[in-house]
């Protein structure tokens, strides 16, 4: 099913709602699927193998926290991107200053890609995530990426970096895709899109049709 970039990130934000997240985060999961989309990565895809991974876990088990080697991790478990994705963004000027950002044992590490353009785009300069044979450097325009594409795309990785930089990546730059969301994926995030909704009651369902006598 080809969707446009509204429809997508509508979906998505409401099946990250109803994966558990709270409205603030599943409006951020929104954007960032929608941004890998539009960058040619299976945004619709990764959320629902993140929010798959998620279910059912307490946000006490998911919320960051940085040990004694300056690496933030979940308190237990994979760290969500989306959580961490808060962190990237409030630490932009760090970045600015050379500080390095690294992240433990996350879950589906690209959805941090939309973040750390954010916190480019606010310090005003270039920067580069990493993670075991991938490099995704994010300056001016499309994003480039280095590294396999089964690498790319894995549910989860040890140590992801953040960091400035300023040399030009050579890796490809990814085209604008048609945005086919398989039906597998539709069927995964509406599932969880339909949590949201309030069970039918037999008052609601009377209430329906009311006010269309006479209309």
């Amino acid at each position: 099913m080809i969707c446009s970039l509204n429809e997508i990130e509508a979906l998505a934000r409401k099946a990250a709602r109803g994966g558990g997240m709270s409205w603030g985060l599943a409006e951020e999961a929104g954007k960032a699927v929608r941004w890998l989309s539009d960058n040619g990565f299976p945004g619709p895809w990764l959320l629902s193998k993140l929010l798959l991974q998620n279910d059912g876990k307490p946000y006490s088990e998911l919320a960051l926290q940085q040990g004694d080697d300056g690496i933030s991790r979940a308190r237990n478990g994979l760290l969500c991107p989306i959580i961490a994705g808060a962190l990237i963004c409030d630490q932009a000027d760090d970045l600015k200053d050379g500080t390095q950002l690294r992240l433990g044992n996350v879950a589906v590490p690209l959805l941090l890609a939309p973040f750390a353009c954010e916190a480019a785009r606010s310090a005003g300069v270039s920067v580069a995530l990493e993670w075991r044979g991938v490099t995704i450097s994010l300056e001016e325009g499309a994003p480039r990426v280095e590294g396999e594409e089964a690498a790319v795309l894995v549910a989860e990785t040890g140590i992801v970096a953040l960091s400035r930089t300023i040399r030009q990546a050579n890796g490809a730059v990814r085209t604008y895709p048609d945005r086919d969301v398989t039906g597998e994926t539709m069927q995964a995030l509406e599932s969880y899109a339909q949590r949201t909704y309030a069970p039918a009651t037999a008052e609601s369902r009377a209430g329906a049709g009311a006010g269309q006598e006479g209309d």
